[in-house]
């Protein structure tokens, strides 16, 4: 495909110079020079360019850079003469007397190399590597120590030159380097995991390694663990009392914390309400935590350590984004950005003292329209020559330079370097500020997404992850930092962005759910944006089957994503909730048939009669509360029947359905048959009491919102009521999987399609069909038979995650879908509890795993690999963790936004059992070791 040349001479131009450089070709000081002179228009640049189609362009440009970089040289070294100038006969600039003569090496060669040991070290040095190993600083001390034994009549342009330090171009390096440490906070967001960015805020804005913190309730974080841990608060007492709320260095008096944080070259700590943070540094390097008192920027530190505490400690309990605190991020970046100025300041400050004397102090002057001011005394042989220099600030900073003389030249320089580049950082600050507030916007639309490259072309901002129906339409695919013509692989779209921008940067009309931007300042070329705008991310106006479609492909998309960016997650019960589409492979040959548990022993059926069910229940002022705790009464199986019963009162089923009591109790009492008789530990009558009465409180729950009270008619009601009683009858304890492996009569009668969930129906509706136990003739059964059915067909674990996204994009209120949520969420009843409770019905269920994963084996049977080793404490816990942390909680969260945050306390719960569920992981993972 044709490139436009405009769109060639930016991108590719900025690409080739990187590579140059990340290959050594050239070094970065010649590489900025390439930009420069790219971007002010030269010539001599421009007309090389025009060639660069020529497959001996890449060395063509290098010898430009390498005349240009000895020109230079030469220019500012008069007084040394190059080997290339000279004549063949020209005599060597060394003398005899210097070397000796045994000696190959010529005086002009040792220079050579001097200038280029010193170009090395200096490019070590603005790069601010972290990678100084002993070795390299044992080697740098050797090297020190040989300079300082040389005789003083020892040739001195060699010492000047490995001296010598040019602090204009040293200020200009810094810059270059902190705008860039500093401008990419943004591009953070584009991360899908919270614990990364995290880490990379506190590399990017305090220049820390890693970092650690304590809270009281969830133990100790540590950022290279990306784990919590018991903390023992007892031990370390002393030393967290001496920690203060500013930020202080670690020091030795602080014995078990300086022990606990020995492998780190710097440790700073602070201490936010109960909570203590460690920032840690492997070697001393310069950060805005050294500076926070003397610059008062403490606040933007606060934010960024709460931002911290927060996320990972919601990432703990949920699937968390940082797009979902993407308005956070950016204004915490935003800050450090404007105190980065500091960091300039003082770099600045510290490079001037490496040749001149420095007096500091705030400046009196407040308000200052002028960013930096000077003072320079008249010449005079006995005065000595200084001048002041005040950096614009809400806090005005004052420095007097003595020994800077602005009549000569390179001090002159220096000023000019360090006023010019101080006023174009707060330019930078300022356009960062209008930055931050365009990328804003895009994070809170939910009907647009924006795409933003730089000048090189390379993805610089993202404002949401990519929607699926978007990627397949466009060709997308996201590749972090990548170039815009490997993220976009539609022609047409990439033809018209080339089109666009060829077009004299004119914005053009087109009919597309897309618009091209161009981002320039002073008409150089900045890069461009693409916008995706509202329509095309809608599903309002597509057909319901076509839209029905379209979710299920996204949540499929979805479930891939999630286990590519949380691979933890492979293997474990998260396998159980995978639609139909992506299961795992089904066995083709018949194997011998389960017994299903094999007891022989009878199961007695507690027949009742009205006017016992009729009497109040023990717990009966829980029954419109979550409060009701069905183990409290599950060896009663008579509570459990006037439970029930009285369920049906509260809605006045009885009487709006004139039900007959004696065919009810004959009804109920066989269907706790139909659910004991296998003697399951977890789906039996108790859970399907638990799971009606769940239903029960979240309908009323919704019924008190003013805008949901007509959604429900009474059929649906009792659909919904009913459905949750009866949705696992003659549960076998074993899974849909199970049932279609071993190629049992109900997965040949039902097709492998929703097989329990079909059956439990089928069971439910024979039983109501039966002459004695048919207390519903007075009702429209087939309206409430198709209701019941899709209800408990809902109840499929292999329909969460299509479930959820319906329900999400659910904008028509669809009672199908509500009702299909409250029952869904209703099952997981037992696990919303407190955590005693919740832990008992995971051990339940858990116990029906393992008896499964055993009888797999023997049958000779696929086996479901999360169901391994449950009896281990450190499986089971990854197990519910997942379990808990991706499907339990945000069906929760999902359902509580709807109904008006009104089933928080559940959310808490599940909350505290993520956590309690971590601890026990970690107490087995630490006796272990």
């Amino acid at each position: 495909m044709q490139i436009c040349q405009t769109l060639r001479s930016c991108i590719n131009f900025h690409k080739l110079v990187q590579e140059l450089c990340d290959q050594g070709e050239i070094n970065f000081k010649e590489k900025n020079r390439l930009k420069q002179e790219f971007n002010s228009n030269n010539e001599e640049l421009l007309y090389l360019i025009e060639d660069m189609d020529n497959q001996n362009f890449r060395q063509h440009l290098i010898d430009y850079v390498k005349a240009k970089h000895q020109v230079l040289k030469i220019a500012n070294s008069p007084g040394i003469r190059r080997k290339s100038l000279l004549s063949e006969s020209s005599p060597l600039i060394g003398r005899r007397s210097v070397f000796s003569k045994e000696s190959k090496v010529t005086e002009e060669e040792l220079l050579n190399y001097i200038k280029q040991l010193r170009e090395a070290l200096v490019e070590v040095y603005q790069s601010r590597s972290n990678a100084l190993t002993l070795l390299v600083q044992d080697n740098l001390k050797s090297l020190t120590q040989f300079i300082s034994k040389l005789p003083t009549k020892s040739p001195q342009p060699s010492l000047i030159l490995l001296q010598e330090t040019n602090i204009a171009d040293d200020i200009e390096c810094y810059y270059k380097q902190l705008k860039n440490q500093f401008l990419n906070t943004h591009s953070l967001l584009i991360n899908d995991n919270i614990v990364s960015v995290t880490s990379n805020l506190v590399n990017n804005l305090l220049n820390c390694d890693e970092f650690t913190f304590i809270n009281p309730q969830h133990g100790i974080y540590e950022s290279v663990k990306h784990t919590f841990q018991i903390f023992n608060h007892d031990e370390y007492l002393e030393d967290l009392i001496s920690i203060t709320t500013n930020i202080n260095l670690l020091t030795e008096n602080q014995s078990k914390l300086f022990e606990m944080f020995s492998q780190y070259g710097r440790t700073y700590t602070l201490r936010v309400q109960d909570e203590f943070f460690f920032y840690h540094q492997k070697i001393q390097k310069d950060s805005l935590l050294n500076l926070t008192l003397e610059y008062n920027c403490f606040q933007e530190i606060l934010m960024l350590t709460k931002l911290i505490s927060k996320s990972i400690i919601e990432s703990r309990v949920q699937q968390f984004s940082p797009i979902q605190i993407g308005n956070m991020i950016l204004d915490v970046g935003v800050e450090f950005v404007r105190c980065s100025k500091y960091l300039f300041i003082n770099q600045i400050i510290n490079l001037l003292r490496t040749k001149y004397n420095i007096e500091k102090a705030e400046s009196e002057i407040q308000g200052s329209y002028t960013s930096i001011q000077s003072t320079n005394p008249s010449p005079s042989n006995k005065q000595v020559k200084f001048a002041k220099i005040q950096f614009k600030d809400a806090l005005p900073i004052e420095i007097t330079v003595i020994g800077l003389n602005l009549n000569k030249k390179e001090d002159l320089q220096i000023y000019k370097t360090i006023q010019n580049l101080y006023n174009k950082y707060l330019k930078f600050i300022e356009l960062t500020y209008d930055r931050i507030t365009f990328y804003k916007y895009f994070i809170k639309s939910k009907d647009s997404i924006m795409l933003e490259f730089d000048k090189e072309g390379k993805l610089a901002f993202l404002s949401r992850p990519i929607p699926p129906s978007l990627s397949r339409e466009f060709q997308l695919h996201y590749i972090h930092r990548g170039h815009y013509y490997q993220i976009i692989q539609n022609e047409k779209l990439l033809h018209e962005i080339e089109q666009h921008l060829e077009n004299q940067w004119i914005i053009q009309q087109n009919e597309q759910l897309y618009e091209i931007f161009l981002k320039a300042r002073n008409k150089k070329f900045k890069g461009f944006a693409i916008i995706f705008s509202e329509g095309f991310l809608q599903t309002r106006s597509l057909e319901l089957e076509a839209k029905k479609i379209k979710l299920r492909q996204e949540a499929t998309q979805y479930l891939t994503n999630l286990e590519y960016n949380n691979p933890e997650i492979k293997n474990t019960i998260m396998s159980f909730y995978m639609p139909s589409s992506i299961q795992a492979p089904k066995v083709l040959i018949k194997r011998k048939k389960s017994r299903m548990n094999g007891f022989i022993e009878t199961v007695q059926i507690n027949l009742m009669d009205p006017q016992s069910l009729e009497i109040e229940p023990i717990y009966m002022n829980h029954i419109d509360s979550f409060e009701f705790n069905i183990f409290k009464i599950e060896n009663n199986s008579i509570e459990k029947q006037r439970m029930v019963y009285q369920i049906f009162q509260r809605n006045n089923f009885i009487e709006i359905f004139d039900i007959d009591k004696n065919r009810m109790c004959e009804f109920l009492s066989e269907l706790e048959y139909r659910y004991d008789k296998r003697r399951n530990p977890f789906h039996n009558y108790n859970h399907g009491v638990n799971v009606m009465h769940s239903c029960h409180v979240i309908m009323n729950k919704m019924l008190s919102l003013q805008q949901y009270q007509d959604i429900f008619d009474n059929i649906t009601k009792l659909a919904l009521i009913l459905g949750g009683l009866c949705h696992d009858v003659g549960h076998t304890g074993r899974t849909n999987y199970f049932e279609i492996n071993n190629l049992s009569e109900k997965a040949i009668r039902y097709h492998d399609k929703n097989v329990l969930e079909q059956y439990h129906a089928a069971t439910a509706l024979k039983l109501l069909l039966r002459e004695r136990m048919n207390f519903l003739k007075n009702i429209d059964f087939r309206s409430f038979r198709e209701k019941f059915i899709q209800n408990i067909i809902f109840t499929d674990k292999a329909e969460h995650f299509n479930l959820l996204k319906f329900f999400e994009a659910n904008n028509e209120k669809d009672i199908k879908i509500i009702t299909g949520m409250i029952i869904h969420t209703s099952d997981f009843t037992g696990g919303s509890a407190k955590w005693p409770i919740s832990k008992e019905w995971s051990l339940r269920v858990n116990q029906e795993f393992q008896s499964q994963y055993e009888e797999e084996g023997r049958l000779g049977l696929p086996q479901q690999s999360f169901m391994k080793d449950l009896h281990k404490m450190s499986v089971l816990s990854k197990s519910e963790i997942g379990f808990y942390k991706f499907i339990v909680r945000p069906l929760y969260v999902s359902l509580s936004n709807f109904m008006d945050n009104q089933l928080q306390d559940r959310v808490d719960n599940i909350d505290e059992t993520i956590i309690e569920w971590d601890l026990l992981s970690s107490q087995d993972n630490q006796q272990q070791c």
